[in-house]
C-alpha cells in the first residue's frame, strides 16, 4: 500500500495575516503578537490520503482550517464536528493532556495551518481573551460529550425505543365481537388491521386500518350494530403512521395534527413494529408537551383555551433549555397552534352547526413549515368548494373571523399583511385559489413573488383532505414553471447577506436581522429546489432531507444549509427567550454582544447562505426578467 508522506511548508505571511485578523480568537491578539504567531506556523495541503498522517506528525498542535472540508470523527466513527474554513481543532488534547483518539476524514481537499503547542501556550499566557476562548470552547465540547454519554432528552428518543410489545393484529374480515375479545385478552385499547396482499408474486402483509375502543363505542354500540359485523365496516382506514427511526416529537406531531391517540409504527420496509400511544409518550421523562397539548384539546370554551394558551411562553422557556434540536421547538409550537385552531373551529361549529360544504383550513408561512417561534404571527386561509351560495359563504366568513380572533386572544399576533382567513381574499374556492396561483406564476411581479414565498409553504390543519390534496397537486405543478422559478431565484439573490470585506459582519444600526437575512433566505432556497423537484412537503428541513442525493443540490451544500439553518434557529430562539416580555426586537441582535465563537459561527452561516444564493442564481436565474 502506497504511503502518502505528510508535507509541511511555510505559509504566505501576508495571506495568513489577512485571514487571521478576522478569525476568532486570533482577532483578539494585538498585531505584534499575531505576527509572532504567524512566524511559528506551518501549512499543509490536506487530502484523503495524508490527513491523519499530518495530524499525527504535527501534534500536539492547534490546527486552523484555511480551506477544504473535513469530518472530525471519534474512535468509534461517531461524527464529532464538520470542519470548514476558520474552524479549529486539536486544542482539547493540549488543554486536557488526554491522548488523541479522534481522526480526520477529508471531504474536500484544502490547506490547514498548524500552530505548535509551545506557541499556543505562549499565546494563552500573553492574551487572556485568547485563552478564555479555548476554555469556553473546550467546556462546550465536554458538555456535548457528557450529554451523548448520559443519553438524550425524551424529544431525541426514537419511536422504536418505546415500542415494547409485538403488534397485535387481525384481518379485516374479523367480527367485531372477536376483535373485542382479543383486545380484552391482551389488555390493549386498539388493534391493527392487516390483510395479506399479493406483491411481486408474494403475499405481503399490508396495514389497512386500526380499530380502537372508541371506534367500538361510537360506531358499533352507540349505533346498535350487530357484533357480527366485520371490523372493516367500522375501523379507521389507512391510518396515519410513523417510522421507528423517527423521534418521539415526530410521533407527537403526527398524533396532534391528526387528533389521534394511537399511532402504528413501521420499520423501513413498511413492516409493522407495533403501536405507540399518548400514554407511552406520557411515561417518558419530562414529557410536558403531551400534557400541554392535552390541556388544549380538553378546553371546552374559548375562555378555557385562552387560559391554557397563556402558559405556552413560560413553558417554552423551561423546555427550550433541554432540547438540542431547535426544530423540535418549532414543530411543538406549530402543533400547539394547530390544536388551538382545531378547537376554535369545533367551538364555532357547536354554535353555528356543521360546515355547509366541504372545506379545508390551511396554514401558510411559519405554521405551514412548522418552524414557528413565540413571535410568529398568523398566516392562514380557507379553501372552499366551488359554487357556494351566499348563505354558505356567510357561514365560512363567520368561521374565518371567529378563529383568527380566537388565535389572537390566545397570543398568536394578527398578520400585518392580512394573510388570514378573516380576509375575503384568503377565503377562496378551489378554482379561485388556482386562478390566483396561475396569475402569480405566469406574471411573476415582485409583489406576486413575495406572496408566493408565503403561500407555497402550506399545510392542511382541518377539513377535507381530498379537497386540499387536489389543491396542493395543482399548485405544485404551477410552481415548476421555468420562468417563475427563475424569477424567484433572482429575487433571492437581491437580498444582501450582511457580510462585508474579509467576511466581516455588517450591522444595520448595530443590529442584524437573522430572520430576514438568514433563516428566510434558507427557506427561500429550499423552496426553490423543492418546487423544481416537485416536492409537496412544506418544511424546510424535510425539503432538504428529501433533496439528499438530488442532482439539484449536492450533499455537501445540502448539509451546510441544514447546519446553518439549525444554528440560526437556535440563535434566534435563545435571543427571543432572553428578550421576551421586553420591547427589544425579537429577530434582530447586536453582533457585538455575541461571544467570539458565536460571531465566527454567524459569519460561517452567512457565508454558506451567500454561496447558496449564488448557486440558485447560476442554476435558475438566467430565464428571469
Amino acid at each position: 500500500m502506497r504511503k502518502y508522506r505528510a508535507f509541511f511548508m511555510k505559509p504566505d505571511f501576508a495571506e495568513v495575516e489577512n485571514f487571521l485578523a478576522d478569525c476568532p480568537p486570533f482577532d483578539q491578539l494585538d498585531t505584534e503578537l499575531r505576527q509572532w504567531a504567524i512566524r511559528q506556523m506551518q501549512a499543509a495541503y490536506v487530502n484523503e490520503h495524508n490527513a491523519n498522517d499530518i495530524v499525527k506528525e504535527a501534534r500536539p498542535a492547534l490546527f486552523i482550517v484555511r480551506s477544504g472540508v473535513y469530518d472530525l470523527r471519534a474512535a468509534d466513527d461517531r461524527l464529532i464536528d464538520r470542519l470548514e474554513e476558520a474552524d479549529l481543532f486539536g486544542y482539547p488534547s493540549m488543554l486536557s493532556g488526554r491522548p488523541i483518539t479522534n481522526r480526520v476524514k477529508t471531504i474536500q481537499d484544502g490547506v490547514v495551518y498548524i500552530l505548535p503547542q509551545a506557541a499556543f501556550d505562549e499565546l494563552r499566557s500573553s492574551c487572556k481573551p485568547f485563552e478564555q476562548y479555548f476554555i469556553k470552547a473546550h467546556g462546550q465540547r465536554l458538555l456535548t460529550e457528557e450529554q451523548d454519554r448520559a443519553g438524550s432528552d425524551w424529544s431525541d428518543k426514537l419511536v422504536s425505543s418505546v415500542v415494547s410489545m409485538k403488534p397485535v393484529s387481525l384481518p379485516s374480515h374479523t367480527p367485531i365481537q372477536e376483535a373485542a375479545k382479543v383486545m380484552a385478552e391482551h389488555k390493549i385499547s386498539s388493534v391493527l388491521i392487516i390483510d395479506s396482499i399479493k406483491q411481486d408474486e408474494r403475499d405481503k402483509e399490508h396495514l389497512v386500518g386500526i380499530l380502537t375502543d372508541r371506534d367500538i363505542r361510537n360506531r358499533v354500540v352507540a349505533r346498535g350494530l350487530s357484533y357480527d359485523v366485520a371490523v372493516s365496516a367500522v375501523m379507521t382506514q389507512t391510518p396515519a403512521t410513523v417510522y421507528g427511526r423517527q423521534s418521539l416529537v415526530d410521533a407527537l406531531t403526527v398524533m396532534t395534527q391528526s387528533n389521534i391517540h394511537h399511532l402504528p409504527v413501521l420499520d423501513d420496509n413498511d413492516n409493522l413494529l407495533g403501536m405507540v400511544t399518548t400514554t407511552d409518550l406520557m411515561r417518558q421523562q419530562r414529557s410536558e408537551p403531551v400534557f400541554l397539548i392535552s390541556a388544549i384539546y380538553k378546553a371546552r370554551t374559548k375562555e378555557e383555551l385562552v387560559a391554557e394558551a397563556k402558559n405556552i411562553p413560560e413553558y417554552m422557556q423551561t423546555f427550550a433549555g433541554r432540547v438540542r434540536d431547535t426544530s423540535v421547538l418549532g414543530r411543538l409550537l406549530a402543533s400547539l397552534t394547530d390544536g388551538m385552531t382545531r378547537q376554535l373551529i369545533h367551538m364555532y361549529e357547536r354554535e353555528h352547526g356543521v360546515a355547509p360544504a366541504p372545506y379545508a383550513w390551511i396554514a401558510f408561512g411559519s405554521q405551514g413549515r412548522e418552524d414557528q417561534t413565540l413571535s410568529s404571527d398568523q398566516d392562514n386561509g380557507l379553501l372552499l368548494s366551488n359554487d357556494l351560495n351566499d348563505a354558505k359563504k356567510e357561514w365560512f366568513k363567520g368561521l374565518g373571523e371567529y378563529v383568527c380572533q380566537g388565535l389572537y386572544e390566545c397570543g398568536i399576533p394578527l398578520c400585518p399583511g392580512n394573510i388570514m382567513a378573516s380576509n375575503p381574499d384568503c377565503r377562496r374556492s378551489l378554482n379561485g385559489w388556482i386562478e390566483r396561483f396561475e396569475k402569480w406564476t405566469q406574471s411573476p411581479t415582485p409583489k406576486a413573488l413575495m406572496y408566493c414565498q408565503i403561500f407555497f409553504d402550506c399545510r392542511l390543519i382541518e377539513g377535507n383532505s381530498g379537497l386540499y390534496h387536489k389543491f396542493r397537486e395543482q399548485v405544485i405543478k404551477l410552481g415548476k414553471t421555468d420562468v417563475f422559478i427563475a424569477n424567484l431565484a433572482i429575487l433571492v439573490n437581491q437580498i444582501n447577506v450582511p457580510l462585508g470585506l474579509f467576511n466581516s459582519l455588517k450591522a444595520d444600526h448595530d443590529l442584524i436581522d437573522i430572520k430576514r437575512y438568514g433563516l428566510a433566505i434558507i427557506n427561500d432556497v429550499a423552496r426553490l429546489y423543492a418546487l423544481q423537484a416537485g416536492l409537496e412537503v412544506p418544511q424546510t428541513t424535510k425539503r432538504l432531507q428529501e433533496l439528499r442525493g438530488s442532482r439539484l443540490l449536492n450533499r455537501r451544500d445540502n448539509q451546510s444549509l441544514q447546519e446553518a439553518w439549525q444554528f440560526l434557529a437556535q440563535l434566534r430562539l435563545n435571543h427571543q427567550l432572553e428578550v421576551w416580555g421586553t420591547d427589544e426586537p425579537k429577530n434582530k441582535l447586536n453582533p457585538d454582544q455575541l461571544s467570539t465563537l458565536t460571531r465566527r459561527q454567524l459569519k460561517s452561516a452567512f457565508r454558506i447562505i451567500k454561496e447558496a444564493q449564488q448557486g440558485v442564481g447560476l442554476k435558475f436565474g438566467r430565464q428571469g426578467y
